[in-house]
């Protein structure tokens, strides 16, 4: 059991603490939640343990290459994709990997700012590490592809968010964009050192017990601007909104909220472009798709139709003191996911 001076995300009256957090939740402690069913009753065992969802999703963004890997834990079997992206010869390299729940092929942990997450398959292997601040991301591929990542969130605020959803569940999430990033990436488009290249890292860190079916929309992007700050932005439609959001944006690790998120975009044509912008006007981009990475899995009682898209945004942003940023071609994703749990 963790110390009771540590900051859980259930109470012990079995309700989550809702809202955005200034301060680390140590651990989403979601056996001790009450978790009920359609009709009020308490649930069982089985659903208690399947109903719980968690993902991790790590990126390393420059012009000059783009580096994705998440780990993804549906219960009945745990998903990993990695892929790199290099823009000047527009080539991609991607990868899907799926093993069972069980059989120690993953290990996955309810602590967003500590522990070990690991996906192993064959000679493939995926790990996401977090100890006492710093994070590292380190991928093995069969064919040569390797991938050394570590960034740190010293001196900057992570959007922290605790929600109900739906009837009977609740939804935690934790976002990062436009870190300081170091390591090296190998793969066949060539070496690079991610420091040199100008990279910065994102993260999205997941969990809950979310809806049975459900839908969002959700933009990223990282970079360097003209003048040297880092900069970054997440935001999202259709998930983790009750009276709070997940939307804002970082200068040099200071994050700026920002109200509701609008995407629109062609469903049938997500190469076409897309326009994103807030209520209260601090976002007004536009975002032209240079390629994607979509999955589709469907394993009868759960399923996921994703498409994410990177390539890069044009627009302005406005700084909750009034400050306008041109953003000229930073890069970035935006997504398209239908799930069910």
């Amino acid at each position: 059991m963790m110390a009771e001076t540590e900051f859980q995300l259930v109470e012990k009256n079995g309700r989550i603490r809702q809202g955005l957090f200034e301060h680390p939740v140590d651990e989403i402690n979601y056996r001790d939640f009450r978790l009920r069913t359609a009709m009020g009753k308490e649930a069982g065992p089985f659903k208690r343990w399947f109903g719980f969802n968690q993902f991790q999703f790590i990126s390393a963004i420059s012009p000059e290459l783009i580096v994705c890997a998440a780990i993804v834990d549906v219960r009945i079997a745990v998903t990993s994709f990695v892929y790199i992206y290099h823009p000047a010869t527009g080539s991609l390299d991607s990868y899907q990997f799926k093993v069972p729940s069980f059989g120690g092929f993953s290990g996955i942990t309810q602590t967003p700012d500590k522990g070990r997450w690991f996906f192993h398959q064959g000679k493939n292997s995926v790990e996401m590490e977090c100890d006492k601040g710093q994070r590292k991301l380190t991928v093995r591929l069969k064919d040569g592809t390797t991938i050394d990542m570590n960034y740190g969130q010293e001196s900057f605020e992570p959007i922290r968010l605790g929600t109900r959803v739906d009837l009977n569940g609740f939804a935690y999430t934790q976002k990062m964009a436009g870190v300081p990033c170091t390591g090296k990436v190998s793969c066949k488009a060539g070496e690079f050192d991610l420091q040199d290249v100008g990279a910065t890292a994102t993260m999205d860190w997941s969990a809950g017990y979310l809806k049975r079916r459900c839908f969002w929309n959700w933009i990223c992007l990282s970079g360097i601007l003209p003048d040297g700050r880092r900069l970054g932005l997440n935001g999202a439609c259709s998930t983790n909104e009750t009276s709070f959001n997940e939307n804002g944006f970082w200068l040099d690790g200071k994050l700026h909220r920002v109200s509701g998120v609008a995407f629109e975009y062609d469903p049938f044509d997500l190469n076409r472009q897309w326009k994103i912008t807030s209520s209260d006007g601090m976002i007004d981009l536009v975002f032209d798709p240079a390629g994607a990475h979509k999955e589709r899995n469907n394993f009868l009682i759960m399923a996921s139709n994703f498409s994410q898209m990177f390539g890069s945004f044009t627009g302005t942003l406005k700084t909750t003191d009034g400050e306008e940023i041109d953003i000229h071609n930073i890069f970035g994703f935006t997504e398209e996911q239908y799930a069910k749990w």
